[in-house]
């Protein structure tokens, strides 16, 4: 493995969406928010992404535990968030440190929170909804919210004051952890393992986005986003393009909610690119390729192949897992077998 690799930092990202009003003549009954980001920010800068960031200490904190069993909550209780009883990423895994909680609790935290700095969304609880078995998420806006925002962006400590000013528990029981993605190793200043979180929502909260981060954001169904990125009218990253184009397996928010909430218990496979230079533009293989490389970190360069994209293809005969780039907008992704983790292949938005 390479000495030059950066320090990999946990991170956590929602995939937020909600039921679609005025669906009824569309082939979806749902849209996704996604933020773009400000030209300003360290890290794809002008990309459209879901809403989340990198994990902060306090996110990990007891004292979360402590609020959670104010409302009758009990550790115990917490325990049983995600009943996951497949296989998982190192981000997932316990560390034995009495001072700090779950990481399953502790990324859903990340999670909820960075939506709340970003969008002032406040997914939660309080004692009437608490009881809910909707499987939908829960949000509260009747509060100054730019206020708190800007509180909580400056200060993550502030979310669990927040929580306890308002009575109300972060609503992680209606996240699903869906995905898992590692930066490739060619990103040699910033690298990320990011769990992916699902939640499904009944309607549309308001949004309040936060300037410094956020340069505008949108509701709009997965195959809208999709469609807008090919036509070169937005820039998708990779795990973005990628898990909405799973959503195109789902005409309704549902049945995507069933699934994700079934599919749960099985686990997650990390997903961590390998890029491979071609004549006519980027390939990036995924854990399952025959020619996936057995050290993905075995170097911060992109592989040369001396071939197209398309001769580089024709050389399998096994098993693909890739997406093929050939500039930042025209893509494809590539699979040609079933995952261990359950999770639905991605469907090719240019089809639809």
């Amino acid at each position: 493995m390479s000495k030059l690799l950066p320090k990999i930092r946990s991170s956590s990202s929602l995939i937020l969406l909600a039921k679609d009003q005025a669906a009824k003549a569309k082939s979806f009954d749902y849209n996704a928010l996604l933020l773009t980001r400000t030209q300003k920010s360290s890290f794809m800068p002008e990309s459209s992404v879901f809403p989340g960031g990198v994990c902060d200490a306090t996110d990990s904190s007891p004292a979360w535990l402590d609020h959670f069993r104010r409302n009758e909550i009990s550790a115990a209780k917490l325990q049983t968030v995600g009943h996951v009883k497949g296989p998982r990423p190192e981000i997932f895994q316990a560390k034995g440190d009495k001072k700090t909680i779950d990481p399953s609790l502790a990324l859903r935290l990340t999670a909820l929170r960075e939506t709340f700095e970003e969008l002032g969304i406040l997914l939660c609880r309080d004692s009437k909804s608490l009881t809910s078995t909707s499987g939908y998420g829960k949000f509260y806006d009747q509060f100054d919210r730019v206020h708190w925002q800007h509180i909580v962006h400056n200060d993550a400590s502030q979310f669990l004051e927040l929580c306890k000013q308002l009575d109300v528990l972060p609503d992680v029981w209606s996240l699903h952890e869906w995905s898992a993605w590692r930066t490739p190793s060619t990103f040699k200043n910033k690298r990320f393992e990011t769990a992916f979180f699902f939640t499904a929502l009944e309607e549309e909260p308001s949004v309040q986005i936060e300037p410094n981060e956020v340069k505008d954001c949108a509701w709009r169904s997965p195959l809208d986003y999709l469609q807008a990125c090919l036509r070169k009218e937005l820039w998708l990253p990779p795990p973005q393009f990628h898990e909405l184009s799973r959503c195109l397996n789902f005409s309704t928010l549902e049945s995507l909610r069933q699934f994700a909430a079934e599919r749960e218990p099985k686990g997650i496979e990390l997903i961590q690119p390998v890029l491979y230079q071609c004549k006519n533009g980027i390939v990036q293989l995924m854990p399952g390729d025959e020619a996936y490389p057995a050290d993905p970190d075995a170097t911060n360069e992109k592989i040369e192949t001396g071939l197209t994209v398309e001769e580089f293809r024709s050389q399998a005969n096994g098993k693909l897992h890739r997406s093929e780039h050939w500039n930042q907008h025209q893509s494809q992704i590539l699979i040609n077998f079933d995952r261990d983790d359950g999770q639905v292949n991605p469907v090719d938005p240019s089809k639809l």
